[in-house]
């Protein structure tokens, strides 16, 4: 009883742990993303008030794009993050790393949410434990 009451409490104290630190990363990600916001309209104003060193139409098309590559980083980041709280429901690690894999990418997908749904699949294999040697007769 006192060996299960310890694995409980660790296993609590790691999962309060990665939920704070799953939280710090959520928060990181919001302050990047608002400061990316910050950015584009600085880098918008000087193409408004021509200051860059380029002409309006190329430096704002150049801002744009900055700012949307800063938001894909973001979303990504989310993507992730949202993927590692879901694989925690899993109790063993090879469960958890099972469902993990997928959700970075390893494996096939098909389908498409448009379509209904996407189908992500991963096919590890292993070798089938030889059979048990029969005594001679």
């Amino acid at each position: 009883m006192k060996i299960h009451l310890i694995n409980t409490l660790g296993t609590l104290g790691i999962t309060v742990a990665l939920f704070i630190s799953l939280g710090f990363g959520a928060a990181n990600a919001a302050t990047a993303s608002s400061a990316g916001e910050a950015r584009y309209q600085q880098e918008r104003q000087s193409c408004l008030d021509g200051s860059s060193n380029q002409d309006r139409a190329t430096c704002l098309k150049e801002a744009s794009a900055a700012r949307t590559a800063q938001l894909t980083t973001a979303d990504a980041r989310k993507l992730q993050d949202n993927a590692a709280q879901r694989c925690l429901v899993h109790h063993s690690s090879e469960d958890r790393l099972a469902c993990e894999r997928p959700a970075q990418g390893e494996g096939t997908r098909t389908g498409s949410v448009q379509r209904g749904g996407v189908l992500k699949e991963l096919v590890t294999r292993s070798a089938a434990p030889l059979p048990a040697a029969s005594a001679p007769r």
